[in-house]
C-alpha cells in the first residue's frame, strides 16, 4: 500500500477516541486524507467538523459524493453538479450524524456512477491503495480507498450494478449492499430507482452490521448454528482468472473444513436474465429518475435538463451511456417486458436458494471475475490472454442480483501474487439482511 496505515476497525478508532479526544482523531483522519491526495480518494474535505454523541462518537466518516450532505457539495463527479449544495443530508448521513459520526469529506467516483473503473475524465482516477497503476474498482472507488488506505474506519457509497462490492473487493475490505428500499432511497444523485441503493464499506462485518443497525433501526440476527452455502458454478464460476479461481477454490475448502455445508446449486439464466433486463431498466429509469431529483435541489442545478447534464459529461463511456438513454431506444413497452423479466430473475433466485426443498443460507461466489485492471482499461481489459469488455466482465457476478434487488455482501478473501486483493460474496434473498449479515460473521471468521 501507498499509505503506511491500514484498514481501521471501529474497535481500533474508538480505542483512540478514548485514549485521545475525538476531536484529535478527526484531525489525524483528515491529515490522512491529504496524505492519500495521490490516490484521488477525495473531492471535497470538510473545514470544520464537529462530533456528536452516540455509539459512533467522534468516528469519522467519507461520503460517496453522488450522496446528499447538508455541509458540502454533491457534484457526483459530473461538472454540471460542480457546484450543487443540495443543504440536507441523506437520511443515511442524517442517521449516522445522529449516532455521532463526523463526515470529514465526500469521496470521488466513476462520473455519475456509471461505470466500475472510477477513471473520472472530469475529477482524475480513483487509484488502488495495494498497486496505483491499477483502478481501486467503481463506482464507489474513493470510499473504498479511504477504508482500504486507513482514513477512516467506515464510508458509504452506492451500488446499482457492484458499486460497493466492486470496490470493496479490489481493496481488499468489507463492501456491503443492502436489499433495496431497506435504507432510504432519496436525496441521492440516482441511476434506477429499481435497482439504487446506497451502502457502506468497513474494514470488517460487524462494522457494516452496525452502520446497517443504525440507519433502518433493525436488531442483529443470531449467528446461525450451522451454515448451508450455494455455490452456484454454472456463470459465477466459468471464465475466471487464474488467481481468483485459486482463491475461490481455498476458500471453499476452508469454509468446508470449519463445517460449512457447501450445496451445488444453480440460479437458472441468471447472466441471460441479467442482459434482458438489467441495462433496459436503468437507461429507462435514468431519464425519469435523474432530472426529477434535479427539481428538488435548491440552487440553479434546479434548472438543468438531462441533456444539459450530457452535453458536460467528461468521461467518454458515461456519456456514450446517457446519450443511448436520451435516444428513446427503450421504449415504456420494453421497459415493462424488463420487469417482467426481472420477476423472473427473482424467482430463479428464489429457486436457487431453495435447491433441495431446505433453505440455503446464502450463495458464495467471487465478487469479480478478476483483479483489479490498469487504469486507463475504461473499454477492455485482459481476462486469460484476450481482450474482455471491462464493464460487462467485472460486473458479471454482481449484475443479475443486483437487477434482482438482492443483499449482499462482499469479503477479504485472498490476495494475487503481486499484492492485489480477492474478494468473495455473500447473497441472498430480498429482506434478509440481518441474516446475511450473521452469516458474513461467520464466514470472515472461518476465513481468519
Amino acid at each position: 500500500m501507498t499509505s503506511s496505515t491500514r484498514p481501521r476497525d471501529l474497535h481500533d478508532v474508538r480505542a483512540r477516541v478514548a485514549a485521545s479526544s475525538a476531536r484529535e482523531v478527526i484531525a489525524e483522519s483528515l491529515a490522512a486524507a491529504r496524505d492519500v491526495a495521490p490516490l484521488g480518494a477525495f473531492l471535497a474535505l470538510a473545514d470544520r467538523v464537529e462530533a456528536g454523541e452516540g455509539p459512533l462518537a467522534g468516528v469519522p466518516l467519507a461520503v460517496k459524493d453522488n450522496l446528499d450532505t447538508a455541509d458540502l457539495p454533491t457534484t457526483a463527479g459530473t461538472p454540471a453538479l460542480r457546484g450543487s449544495r443540495p443543504g440536507r443530508d441523506h437520511r443515511a448521513v442524517e442517521r449516522l450524524r445522529a449516532a455521532g459520526a463526523a463526515v470529514i469529506g465526500k469521496t470521488n467516483m466513476h462520473e455519475l456512477a456509471l461505470g466500475i473503473t472510477s477513471n473520472n475524465s472530469a475529477f482524475g482516477p480513483v487509484r488502488n491503495p495495494h498497486d496505483p497503476s491499477r483502478s481501486a474498482g467503481g463506482s464507489s472507488g474513493g470510499s473504498a480507498v479511504a477504508v482500504a488506505a486507513g482514513v477512516v474506519p467506515l464510508a458509504l457509497g452506492t451500488d446499482t450494478g457492484g458499486s460497493v462490492r466492486v470496490p470493496a473487493a479490489h481493496c481488499g475490505i468489507v463492501g456491503w449492499r443492502p436489499t433495496v428500499g431497506r435504507w432510504p432511497g432519496d436525496r441521492i444523485v440516482p441511476i434506477s430507482r429499481t435497482r439504487d441503493t446506497a451502502g457502506v464499506l468497513a474494514a470488517r462485518v460487524a462494522d457494516a452490521a452496525l452502520v446497517d443497525e443504525l440507519v433502518t433501526g433493525d436488531a442483529p440476527a443470531p449467528a446461525p448454528d450451522r451454515l448451508r452455502l450455494g455455490v452456484p458454478r454454472a456463470g459465477f464460476y466459468t471464465d475466471l482468472h487464474p488467481e481468483v479461481a485459486e482463491c475461490a477454490r481455498r476458500t471453499l475448502d476452508r469454509l468446508a473444513d470449519s463445517g460449512v455445508e457447501l450445496v451445488e446449486t444453480e440460479v437458472v439464466g441468471a447472466h441471460e436474465l441479467d442482459v434482458d433486463c438489467g441495462f433496459p431498466i436503468v437507461f429507462f429509469e435514468i431519464v425519469e429518475d435523474l432530472p426529477a431529483y434535479l427539481a428538488t435541489l435548491p440552487g440553479p442545478e434546479r434548472e438543468l435538463t438531462f441533456a444539459d447534464v450530457v452535453a458536460q459529461v467528461a468521461s467518454p463511456d458515461v456519456r456514450s451511456a446517457l446519450e443511448f438513454a436520451a435516444s428513446g431506444a427503450i421504449t415504456a413497452d420494453v421497459y415493462r417486458a424488463a420487469l417482467d423479466t426481472r420477476e423472473r430473475l427473482r424467482e430463479a433466485y428464489r429457486a436457487a436458494l431453495r435447491p433441495d426443498g431446505e433453505r440455503l443460507d446464502a450463495l458464495v461466489y467471487p465478487t469479480v471475475p478478476l483483479p483489479a485492471p490498469p487504469v486507463g482499461d475504461d473499454e477492455t481489459t485482459e481476462l486469460n490472454g484476450r481482450q474482455v469488455p471491462v464493464f460487462t466482465t467485472t460486473i458479471r457476478n454482481t449484475g443479475p442480483g443486483s437487477a434482482a434487488g438482492m443483499p449482499a455482501i462482499s469479503l477479504p478473501a485472498g490476495v494475487t501474487a503481486g499484492g492485489l486483493p480477492i474478494g468473495i460474496s455473500l447473497e441472498a434473498l430480498p429482506g434478509d439482511d440481518p441474516h446475511l449479515l450473521a452469516v458474513a460473521r461467520r464466514v470472515e471468521q472461518m476465513l481468519g
